[in-house]
């Protein structure tokens, strides 16, 4: 990717560039329908990069409505910041509504949609292998989505072999294809993703993420009644479905292996997905989700001139408690120390001035934060991170 501070953080190009219904897999709904699938794909228009990290998001809808027309929106405000930004059709559940389905059969159909995300994921990288008419760089694969978009999205992130499921869960992952899903047949391309935007979403069971899952992005209401922030019941027409383990117990889970993750909490609101009503508050959430993915992918890239590298200092102890030494393998006569967290905040600016061993102690929340160093040299990047 292109790390040159702007691209990715802010709006980079005035428009963007669309290629709409394109197939990408096809199967069967639960109620015995043969459904194909199809994704649209937003591209910033006039873009000379030859790869660009994508992000494939999912629409919201309970399961039971929705299509991927609805996340035009923020494709187009990714796509902007320089994002190849996907929308992609998944099956929802289309038996009858009354009496309410069971919470087994919204796990067979939530296994659906996971099988549907990852033939999405197959097809780009096979894209990017081929064809690469999309300019992807498989390096750089991220998932999302609204509320039931986002369970897809966190289940596709998460689930691996690894994972404990219940007899019953695994006999619906195996009628489904397993872990890759059966909704394409191109299994020689990854699946893997590298980090998910969680907009109101939640696990089955939050003890699935563990320290080889990819970093996340959440935000939450925390009173919500829909899917639930904490443990609780996801709900359709205020009937309780199925227990669900939202955004923040998947955060503490996060925090606990050691996962890089950031949960900006919505409080004291009932709302469901309250934060995304307005433009302005789109423009918000959009905005510091990238800048998540931002820093995943440029914290280690330097530009081309850049003689600094990051193996010219290291921090000890990493992990840390907040206490921790940062050693140069040169003594630096001038030059500034930025600490930011996951989402760009700056939480320290120090200058260095004859320095060649820096101590710094902070109460500081667990998590992944960045450490860049600058001198006339250039500037380098690592992570710490809190526990």
């Amino acid at each position: 990717p292109t790390c040159d501070g702007l691209r990715y953080v802010t709006k980079v190009f005035e428009s963007v560039d669309s290629t709409e219904a394109v197939k990408y897999g096809e199967n069967i709904t639960i109620n015995g329908a043969s459904q194909e699938l199809f994704m649209d794909i937003y591209e910033p228009a006039g873009d000379i990069a030859e790869k660009r990290p994508v992000i494939i998001l999912a629409f919201g809808g309970s399961y039971i409505g929705g299509e991927r027309e609805d996340m035009r929106d923020l494709c187009v405000l990714y796509a902007q910041r320089g994002f190849v930004a996907v929308t992609i059709d998944y099956r929802l559940y289309d038996g009858p509504l009354f009496p309410i389905p069971s919470g087994e059969t919204f796990q067979d159909v939530v296994a659906k949609s996971v099988s549907d995300m990852k033939a999405a994921i197959r097809f780009l990288r096979e894209d990017a292998a081929t064809n690469n008419q999309f300019r992807i760089e498989s390096d750089f694969v991220f998932v999302g989505g609204i509320s039931a978009g986002s369970i897809t999205a966190s289940h596709t992130a998460v689930l691996d072999d690894t994972d404990i499921f219940t007899t019953t869960l695994q006999d619906i992952l195996d009628s489904n294809g397993g872990i890759e899903g059966n909704s394409s047949d191109n299994f020689e391309y990854s699946t893997e993703v590298q980090a998910y935007v969680n907009f109101s979403g939640g696990l089955n069971d939050a003890s699935w993420i563990d320290e080889n899952d990819p970093p996340f992005f959440s935000v939450h209401d925390d009173n919500d009644g829909v899917v639930p922030y904490g443990n609780g019941f996801a709900t359709i027409f205020g009937i309780e479905i199925i227990e669900m383990q939202g955004s923040k117990v998947m955060s503490d889970q996060a925090n606990a292996v050691g996962v890089p993750n950031i949960l900006k909490t919505i409080e004291d609101s009932d709302g469901h997905v309250s934060y995304l009503f307005s433009e302005a508050d789109i423009e918000t959430y959009t905005n510091k989700s990238a800048v998540f993915l931002h820093n995943l992918m440029c914290e280690n890239q330097v530009a081309s001139n850049n003689n600094l590298t990051s193996q010219d200092f290291n921090i000890y102890p990493n992990p840390s408690n907040g206490s921790f030494q940062i050693a140069f393998a040169n003594e630096i006569n001038n030059g500034t120390l930025q600490m930011t967290d996951m989402t760009g905040q700056v939480l320290i600016t120090q200058q260095l001035q004859n320095v060649q061993l820096w101590q710094i102690n902070m109460n500081l929340p667990q998590g992944a934060y960045s450490l860049s160093i600058q001198t006339n040299d250039g500037i380098a990047t690592q992570r710490l991170i809190i526990h």
